[in-house]
């Protein structure tokens, strides 16, 4: 493969700018450190600034304008580029279909964007309207159009920049399969990114500068790094991983600057104008440390009037929690946020069971007064209800999948939370899927019979590869996923006083396969001429009693608070409940 020489700088000054969170590197992987050199004068020099999924976080976007202008004002020449995912996370821009943050972002002069999986959520109409609005491209070198009677318009695979004595060219790589409704990317194809990166290889020779722009997470960009070696860097996002200095791998510095706003990029290169050699030094800008009066004021005046105009809407108290609602260890077991919204998604709808998704759990809510906001927060996506019927069997085969779905990219892991069900994860000894067990009502689920399960359209319609094809649709759309939340909130606030929940109420388990087939203890032998077998007999037969009346004290529990809401009307976002 053709490869121009190339060093890398990382400046020890770089450290005073530095973003604190971790660097998260697999100890597997191998990196490479950072060969320090001295930077010839009279190399041509190029300022690239860089963000990734943003997530519809604006409330910095007047800081951060100032930080961009100021700093491309004192430079000749200056790229300012996205790794993509700007939308969904924010209400005040979802509701508008990501309307504001376009705007936004056009004033901020914007160069580039990759296209991130959320940037399908709002459906293909808005898609292609949004970048319509754009006055920075969106590019994507994997993505295709084959369905030509979708409103998605053909992608740019890269753009060249021409900057006089040199040039840059930025390839997109976009995740595949994105994690997004399927609707969104009906009649679009998603390829492989080493193969897609292989075809334009050739770009090597016709730029000065070659960029890898990657919404693929960070893991697979270090595989990427791995296996070419004609990029001189790779920007990337989907991970939301914020790396304090570009990360070296098989020759490749890697950068990545987090999330929702909280840093900016920076990279310095340096390019040699005879040997063409890209020397780079790079650094995070953590925007908290911005000062806080130095903002773009025709910006932070769109964002105060994006804010202004959801407000009323968006700060009505519903709720109230002394717990807070918290999502952080979801990936591991449930957690107080997914079992209030799995309970919610249950009593709204009125079925045995409800499941939902780790990746649509998007924030928590913290302790104290609950507003809509704080809904339309945690559940940004619009997404509706679906109500299935299926058998314990087939539910089985998907919450196997949902252990292993990740497997490739973050390892096994919980993927949903549940109510009305209770389940264990039995792993092997390399943390795999081995098999597992249902519960309901603190009893072994009988697979053969079939159950009714609220859940979210999303995964219903495939997204991030659920199948539930064996499943029968009950009722395709039962109301909003936010209507069931509001409402949950305003009767459990009026019935109980908050929403509290433990962090975790042991509804997910993950264990050993051996602690699956222990077997169980041999019964001590009789002695001759006692009355042991009687007594353990009448024992057996009282406890066994005791059991039964609990089990139904629990089940009629259960039940009453499952039919709690049976015949409530939906609650539009910020109604008061009647």
């Amino acid at each position: 493969m053709a490869n121009k020489g190339r060093n890398w700088v990382l400046s020890l000054f770089s450290s005073t700018l530095l973003f604190t969170a971790p660097m998260m590197v697999s100890a597997e992987e191998e990196v490479e450190e950072a060969e320090v050199t001295e930077e010839a004068s009279d190399s041509y020099s190029l300022s690239l600034f860089h963000t990734n999924d943003i997530h519809a976080s604006i409330d910095n976007f007047g800081k951060m304008a100032y930080f961009l202008n100021e700093q491309r004002a004192q430079v000749e020449n200056s790229l300012y580029l996205d790794a993509g995912d700007i939308f969904s996370g924010n209400p005040v821009v979802d509701l508008q279909d990501g309307e504001p943050i376009i705007n936004l972002l056009n004033h901020m002069n914007l160069d580039l964007m990759t296209v991130g999986n959320h940037e399908f959520d709002y459906g293909q109409e808005v898609f292609q309207y949004r970048r319509n609005e754009s006055n920075f491209n969106w590019i994507s070198a994997n993505t295709r159009v084959v369905d030509n009677s979708i409103p998605i318009e053909d992608l740019d695979p890269y753009e060249i920049f021409d900057f006089g004595d040199f040039t840059v060219g930025v390839l997109g790589l976009t995740q595949n399969p994105p994690a997004t409704n399927p609707a969104g990317i009906v009649g679009l194809e998603f390829d492989d990114y080493v193969e897609t990166a292989l075809e334009y290889e050739y770009l090597r020779d016709e730029v000065d500068v070659f960029i890898a722009l990657n919404h693929i997470g960070f893991s697979a960009d270090q595989r990427l790094a791995e296996e070419v070696d004609f990029f001189d860097i790779i920007i990337g996002g989907h991970s939301h991983t914020a790396l304090q200095e570009p990360v070296v791998v098989n020759g490749t510095p890697i950068a990545h600057a987090g999330s929702n706003s909280r840093n900016i990029g920076l990279l310095d290169l340096m390019i040699d104008p005879d040997t063409r050699e890209v020397s780079i030094d790079g650094r995070l800008q953590s925007v908290s440390e911005l000062d806080d009066a130095m903002v773009d004021e025709t910006v932070q005046s769109l964002v105060d009037s994006y804010n202004e105009a959801t407000d009323e809407l968006l700060s009505e108290v519903i709720g109230f929690t002394d717990t807070g609602l918290n999502r952080d260890a979801r990936w591991q077991k449930d957690v107080s946020l997914g079992n209030m919204i799995t309970d919610s998604l249950r009593t709204f709808a009125n079925t045995d069971i409800a499941i939902t998704n780790n990746g649509g759990i998007r924030a928590n809510i913290e302790a104290g007064d609950i507003t809509a906001r704080d809904i339309f927060t945690v559940d940004p996506f619009g997404n509706s209800i679906t109500i299935l019927e299926m058998t314990g069997h087939d539910l089985q085969e998907v919450i196997a999948y949902s252990y292993e779905r990740s497997l490739d990219s973050f390892g096994a892991q919980i993927d949903l939370q549940t109510s009305g069900l209770n389940y264990i994860i039995y792993v092997d000894e390399d943390g795999r899927y081995a098999d597992s067990d249902l519960f309901m009502y603190g009893e072994p689920m009988d697979l053969e019979q079939s159950f009714t399960i609220a859940t979210n359209n999303f995964i219903v319609a495939g997204g991030d590869g659920y199948d539930f094809s064996k499943a029968t649709i009950v009722q395709e759309d039962a109301g909003q996923v936010t209507n069931a939340l509001i409402q949950f909130v305003q009767d459990t606030t009026e019935a109980e006083g908050a929403v509290n929940y433990e962090p975790t109420e042991g509804r997910i388990l993950t264990k050993p396969i051996e602690e699956k087939y222990e077997p169980e203890p041999e019964p001590e032998p009789e002695e001759p001429g006692n009355n042991r077998e009687n007594d353990n007999h009448n024992r057996k037969n009282h406890q066994n009693r005791g059991n039964k009346d609990n089990d139904n004290h629990n089940r009629q529990n259960h039940e009453n608070r499952g039919n709690q809401n049976n015949n409530r009307k939906e609650v539009a976002p910020g109604q008061s409940k009647r």
